[in-house]
């Protein structure tokens, strides 16, 4: 139990340590570099490229992102989804909430699967077929970049940039931070496409969680102390 907490709490220190380094750009910048996080790099704070955004650019000009797409495999391929469960700063963002005292749900276990049509879809084949600006592309609905980007911006403007396409991502944020509520890391779970790119390198990955299976009553335990 002392170990479990442990684990927690050193996790907890590591999202916020990231949640401020990640978002300090005060000075050089990184933004040719991805960090495979759910962090949207048109934030003026952000120090490092998202992966997503950076596909679905390429996508749109049908060309292939080598660099952003092997730095991300690789890193999966090394750490799995560590990088989830302990850096990336929308992943804490719903640890938080679904702390918040309410009703709390489990997901079934088929809706794991949606993101992976979200990847293909939403993150390479429409932006290829409409071009990064389609209306088709995951960045146009992201609720990171809704909160990072389009909401800073529409306070600064006194919701005079206020529009259609304001609008949609502002309601997929609320529903996905009302999702991760009542269940936990609903959307990591269920919509990201990082998440999508990276869960099945979990299998061959060099770090990973191992649990004795002959001792396991499924109590959850481990995906709590660590979710990804």
């Amino acid at each position: 139990m002392l170990k479990h907490f442990s684990i927690a709490a050193h996790r907890r220190a590591v999202q916020y340590a990231s949640l401020i380094l990640l978002h300090s750009s005060w000075g050089p910048e990184f933004k040719w570099l991805c960090n495979p996080v759910l962090s949207c790099h048109s934030c003026v704070l952000a120090w490092f490229a998202c992966p997503v955004g950076v596909f679905i650019h390429y996508s749109g000009y049908h060309l292939f992102p080598f660099m952003a797409l092997g730095m991300t495999l690789l890193l999966g391929v090394l750490i799995g989804r560590l990088l989830c469960g302990w850096v990336c700063p929308f992943g804490l963002l719903q640890d938080l909430l679904y702390r918040l005292p309410g009703p709390k749900v489990e997901l079934p276990a088929w809706t794991a699967y949606i993101k992976y049509p979200v990847l293909v879809l939403l993150v390479f084949l429409l932006p290829f077929l409409f071009t990064e600006q389609t209306w088709f592309s995951f960045c146009r609905i992201c609720p990171a970049s809704a909160l990072q980007v389009t909401l800073p911006n529409l306070f600064q403007t006194d919701f005079n940039d206020f529009n259609t396409a304001a609008a949609v991502k502002i309601a997929v944020l609320l529903l996905v931070l009302l999702g991760a509520a009542v269940s936990s890391r609903s959307f990591c779970k269920v919509l990201c496409p990082i998440g999508a790119l990276l869960a099945p390198l979990n299998f061959i990955s060099l770090w990973k969680i191992r649990v004795p299976t002959q001792n396991c009553v499924s109590c959850g335990k481990c995906e709590t102390a660590c979710p990804s």
